[in-house]
């Protein structure tokens, strides 16, 4: 005897029945992958201050184009694919996608992106031709329709950036006395800040794009990597960043449900 499955779904119970509540069937589990190989990439940092290929600045941050552009190119094509597999089953959106990344060790300079989520289709609202994609909880998605507000797209950024540490860093960082008290290291905070601004320009970007009004479920993860060079005689300890930005694009609905029923929650005792 056999039986038909009626759907997959990667939501935890709580969530299946809010999406069930906000009009979204399950249809099933999508997937979209991509591997990327990061070509040869020049360094800022070379036998001199200024390097080999252009001055650079004591406690600059310059961005490493082709790792930058490797990472955002992953993260698209594993985007493309999952949309593409939730369409070919009929669906209007995908929600609570998870998208994981990695920097392979078992093969040079490669770059995995592998995004997984729940199709679902709409029973009570017209999502247009193109298929929706959030990152967002199911009970995030039926707040956000219960209140009017439509998921239109997931949002993100990504950069490699490495950081120039300057001479006055280095003095302080490695001087006889420098781990006898507390010292912030400029160079670095401000690497930090200019990895953010990097790829949160792409992020908003690519929301100006969908014509959103604001970007919801935010998260930033970053690691870092030190790399030591010398000059003249003085060795520099510099810093590469990589910082990933994701987000969920929405807009507010012209007609959108009606607002949910308020009440007053009173203790029994």
């Amino acid at each position: 005897m056999t039986s038909r499955l009626g759907f997959t779904s990667g939501l935890g119970i709580a969530e299946g029945l809010a999406v069930e509540h906000a009009g979204l069937r399950p249809l099933k589990q999508v997937m979209g992958v991509s591997y990327y190989q990061v070509g040869w990439q020049r360094m800022p940092w070379t036998g001199s201050r200024t390097g080999w290929f252009g001055a650079t600045r004591e406690g600059e941050t310059q961005e490493l184009v082709n790792q930058t552009e490797a990472w955002n190119e992953a993260r698209d094509q594993a985007i493309m694919r999952l949309r593409h597999e939730a369409r070919m089953a009929g669906a209007d959106a995908v929600v609570g996608v998870e998208l994981k990344r990695s920097f392979r060790d078992w093969a040079t300079n490669l770059v995995e992106f592998v995004a997984t989520g729940t199709a679902v289709r709409s029973e009570r609202y017209d999502l247009g031709h193109d298929t929706l994609l959030c990152n967002l909880s199911g009970q995030d998605v039926a707040k956000l329709i219960a209140h009017g507000f439509w998921p239109v797209g997931i949002v993100g950024g990504s950069t490699v950036a490495y950081v120039v540490t300057g001479y006055q860093q280095t003095r302080r960082a490695g001087g006889l006395f420098s781990s006898m008290s507390n010292q912030e290291l400029p160079d670095y905070t401000q690497g930090i800040y200019d990895a953010r601004a990097l790829a949160m320009e792409r992020l908003t970007r690519t929301a100006h794009e969908l014509h959103a009004h604001g970007v919801v479920g935010v998260s930033v993860d970053r690691s870092m990597q030190d790399y030591e060079r010398e000059v003249n005689n003085v060795t520099y300890r510099d810093m590469i960043i990589t910082m990933h930005i994701l987000g969920t694009a929405i807009v507010e609905a012209q007609d959108g449900p009606p607002a949910p029923e308020k009440y007053i929650a009173l203790p029994l005792s």
